[in-house]
C-alpha cells in the first residue's frame, strides 16, 4: 500500500450526529407559510410537500443532489407564493433552529492529532449548509483542507466523481487516500469505486457484497488505526 497522505471523512453519523425535530419544524413552517398569506388549505400544502420530496428522491436515485433553497423555492412556487431570497433565508434559518447536531466526543483532539500528519477533507451528502455552519461554530474548519458538500457539486456519494473532485483539490492520488464513513453504500462502496482505501464505522452487520478495508466502532479510533499504518 502506498503511503497515506489524505483522509476524507463523512460528516453526519461519523463526525457528528444530527436530528431534526420534525413536528416542531413542520408546525413553525406552516405558521410562517400562513403568515405569508397562504390560504390553500392543508391538502394542497401536503401535495406540494410530497412533490418536493419526490423531486429530491428522483435526484438521489441518480446520485444527484438538490440544494435546500432549490427545494423550498419549488414548494413556495407550488403554493402560489413568491420564492424570494428573504423568504428562502427565513425557512433555512427555521430549519437550523430545529436541527440539533452533537459532535462526537473527543473529535477535536482527534482532528488535532490527524491534521498534523495528513491532509483532511470532509465529503458529505447534504442539501443544507448545516454541517459547514457547525464546523464554523466550533472552530473546526481550521483542521480541514477541503469541505466538499454534495449540495455544492450537485453530485452525491456513492458517485465516484465527488471523491475524485476532492482528491484532485487535495493534490493526492486515490491510492494515497482513505475515506472514513458509516454508510457501506455511500462511503465504502463509493470510495472503493474511486480507488481509495476505506474505513467503515460499523453501525450494523452490513451487507455481504460490500467489504471495507478496515472496521472501527467510532471515528476517534482513527489515530490508533493510522499509527498501525506507519509501523
Amino acid at each position: 500500500m502506498e503511503t497515506i497522505k489524505a483522509i476524507t471523512l463523512d460528516f453526519g453519523g461519523t463526525l457528528a450526529n444530527g436530528e431534526l425535530n420534525k413536528e416542531n419544524y413542520k408546525r413553525a413552517l406552516l405558521d410562517y407559510i400562513l403568515r405569508l398569506g397562504y390560504s390553500g388549505g392543508r391538502a394542497k400544502l401536503g401535495k406540494a410537500r410530497a412533490a418536493m420530496l419526490e423531486r429530491l428522491r428522483k435526484a438521489h436515485e441518480k446520485n444527484r443532489e438538490l440544494r435546500f433553497e432549490e427545494l423550498y423555492q419549488g414548494l413556495l412556487f407550488d403554493l402560489g407564493l413568491h420564492p424570494n431570497q428573504e423568504r428562502l433565508d427565513y425557512i433555512e434559518q427555521l430549519y437550523y433552529r430545529f436541527f440539533r447536531i452533537d459532535l462526537v466526543p473527543g473529535l477535536r483532539e482527534m482532528l488535532v492529532d490527524l491534521s498534523g500528519k495528513y491532509h483532511l477533507a470532509i465529503i458529505s451528502n447534504v442539501t443544507s449548509n448545516a454541517s459547514r455552519l457547525v464546523l464554523k461554530k466550533f472552530d473546526l474548519e481550521q483542521y480541514f483542507d477541503q469541505v466538499v458538500l454534495s449540495r455544492d457539486l450537485g453530485i452525491r456519494k456513492p458517485d465516484p466523481e465527488i471523491f475524485n473532485f476532492t482528491l484532485e483539490n487535495l493534490g493526492v492520488k486515490s491510492s494515497e487516500a482513505v475515506h472514513v464513513g458509516d454508510c457501506l453504500e455511500h462511503d465504502v462502496q463509493g470510495a472503493k469505486n474511486s480507488g481509495m482505501k476505506t474505513v467503515w464505522i460499523k453501525r450494523d452487520n452490513g451487507t455481504a457484497n460490500v467489504h471495507p478495508d478496515f472496521i472501527i466502532s467510532k471515528v476517534t479510533e482513527l489515530p490508533s488505526l493510522f499509527f498501525c499504518f506507519s509501523c
